[in-house]
Formats: C-alpha cells, structure tokens, sequence
C-alpha cells in the first residue's frame, strides 16, 4: 500500500474518533465544540490534500480509462452533496441544541463515514493499480 493511502486511511480514521469524541462531553459543551471545530480542520486539511495530491492522479488515469472516469464522475457527484451537507451542519450547528444536534452529529458522521468506506474500496484501489 502506498504511503499516502497509509496517510489518508489514517486521516479517515482520525476525523471520524474526533467527531465521536464531540459524542462524550456532550456537542453543546465547550469541550464538544472544541473537538467539533478541530474536526472541521482536519476535514477541510484532508480534502486539500486529496484535492492536491490523490484526485489530480486519478483524473490523469482517467483520460484514457472510461470506467475510472465514470467512477470519479459518481464520486464528484457525491463529493458536491457532502461538501454542501458539511457546509450546512458546520454553518448551522449552533442553532440546533440538545438532541436535535447531537442527531444531526450522527448523520453527519455516518454520512462520511459511508463516504470513506466507498472511497478507501473503490478509489484507494484504483490510485493502487496505478502505482505498481
């Protein structure tokens, strides 16, 4: 496995244990919006780096395999739905309270984390064929 799928599995991971971590304190306490917005940075880090360094590869690749292509035109479509969910939870998250927030926080995170699992089987192995 190449370094930088090791690097974005372990980021994957990393921005998922922050967002359960908002779960303990409680998302309406300073700790949880304290680890809410150090989750928020290390989304927006992580979709940089993909955006830099993984997605140029594969969009390179694409241009001449059609079936990469149509699979990178279904992830862009899913990637603008998060951007716009994330958008919204982390623009609106302080207008939501109690139990309406803290449900909202799931969705948020089940939506990545789906989002994550689709990208770590289909993309990582695709970005892998092309560096053997």
């Amino acid at each position: 496995m190449s370094k930088l799928i090791e690097k974005f599995k372990k980021e994957h991971s990393l921005i998922i244990e922050t967002l359960n971590r908002v779960k303990m304190p409680g998302i309406n306490t300073e700790d949880g919006i304290e680890e809410l917005l150090s989750a928020k940075d290390n989304i927006t880090a992580h979709m940089k780096k993909e955006d830099e360094e993984f997605y140029p590869k594969l969009r390179k690749a694409a241009e001449s395999n059609q079936g990469l292509k149509e699979l990178l035109d279904a992830f862009d479509k899913d990637m603008d739905e998060i951007t716009r969910y994330s958008i919204e939870f982390f623009g609106d998250y302080t207008a939501a309270t109690g139990s309406e927030l803290a449900l909202e926080l799931e969705k948020f995170i089940a939506v990545l984390e789906r989002r994550m699992l689709r990208e770590e089987t289909f993309l990582f192995a695709e970005f892998e064929k092309l560096h053997k």
